[in-house]
Order: structure tokens, then C-alpha cells, then sequence
């Protein structure tokens, strides 16, 4: 396995990392086995998202003792500071951890979506408080929209950028220039087109 430096965050991860959607479908026991031989195999970054249903309570039974050997990347839906709060909270005990190494605000994908992320009482707001508490060492962003994970990225507010990199997805390619440029970790999601033919 491979090791590099996630764009200015000083995080050292493994070049592949494991989405956690699919572990939604298997029994507790087998997405903990299946974890597990992910991190033997060398795989040392964790991406799931308060979403995922059950994803971070089978990452949280898998990995506890070894907090330290992990990076766990987690994500939330919600646009207001209150229900960022009460996402982020819930994923710190459903991962059995008093930090996350990377939380990101997930889909902002609208001028709408990021008005209400980065204004008064947005996300944004409750995910800085909860950086300055050491809740959270590093806040990323994820998006499928091109346009709008440009302008999120050149706005100095995130360390990492999570967009759709695959063979069928047009334009990723700009972003990843981008990320370079600004030093920012670029996150593949949908390496494999999501499962689409």
C-alpha cells in the first residue's frame, strides 16, 4: 500500500481509502470482519457519512482500541448549525471518538445550499466551533457539481474536496488541477461510476 500527505492537512493516508456505503447491506459481524481485513491490508482512511445508516456504528466496533491507526472521515447533510451539532455528536458516539480527523459538509451543490451552509447560523458556524473545541481536526466538502466545487474550493474555507472521479464523470479533472494549485486533498468518490454500466 501506498501512503501520502492529504493536501495541507498533514494527515497521512493510504492512497486507496474505503467508501463505507457498502457496508450498509452486511450484518454487523461481517462489516466488522470486512473492515478489518480492509486495515490489515494497509487501507487507513475511512470515509462514511452520518447518512449511511449503521456505517459508523460498525466503524466504531471495528476500529475501537486503535483510534490512533485510522483516519475516520465522516460528512453530514444538514445546512443549520443546531442539526450540524446534533449530526456531528451522534457521529462521534456512533464512532466511539472525542475527534474526527476530517469532517466534511456534504452535497453542497446549489447557490442555495452553500448560502445556507455559510451564513448566519449555517453548518459552517458549528463546524468551526467544534474545530476550535478539538472536535474536529480538518473540515472538507464534497459535491457533484463541478461550478460549485470550484468556487468552494478557491474559497480558502476547506482543506479537502470530494467530488466524483471515474471514467464517465466529465470535468473532475479540472478540479483536481485546482486542489493541486490550492494544496488541497482531493477525495475520489465514485471510482467506480457508482456501479453504473
Amino acid at each position: 500500500m501506498k501512503y501520502l500527505t492529504l493536501g495541507s492537512t498533514g494527515l497521512t493516508v493510504s492512497e486507496l481509502g474505503f467508501g463505507c456505503i457498502p457496508i450498509i447491506r452486511f450484518p454487523k459481524e461481517d462489516s466488522v470482519r470486512v473492515l478489518r481485513h480492509a486495515f490489515e491490508r494497509g487501507i487507513t482512511f475511512y470515509d462514511t457519512a452520518n447518512a449511511y445508516r449503521d456505517s459508523e456504528e460498525k466503524i466504531g466496533i471495528a476500529f475501537s482500541g486503535m483510534r490512533d491507526k485510522v483516519v475516520l472521515a465522516t460528512k453530514t447533510l444538514m445546512r443549520s448549525a443546531q442539526d450540524a451539532t446534533a449530526h456531528l455528536d451522534n457521529s462521534l458516539r456512533m464512532l466511539k471518538t472525542d475527534y474526527l480527523d476530517l469532517y466534511q459538509l456534504h452535497q453542497i451543490a446549489q447557490e442555495q445550499d452553500w448560502l445556507q451552509v455559510t451564513g448566519p447560523g449555517g453548518a459552517l458556524e458549528a463546524v468551526l466551533k467544534a474545530k476550535a473545541a478539538g472536535k474536529i481536526r480538518h473540515i472538507g466538502v464534497t459535491s457533484h457539481n463541478l461550478q460549485m466545487a470550484i468556487k468552494m474550493a478557491r474559497s480558502g474555507l476547506f482543506e479537502t474536496i470530494q467530488f466524483p472521479f471515474n471514467l464517465i464523470e466529465e470535468g473532475a479533472r479540472e478540479l483536481l488541477g485546482v486542489s493541486r494549485e490550492l494544496g488541497m486533498g482531493f477525495i475520489c468518490m465514485k471510482p467506480f461510476g457508482g456501479g453504473g454500466d
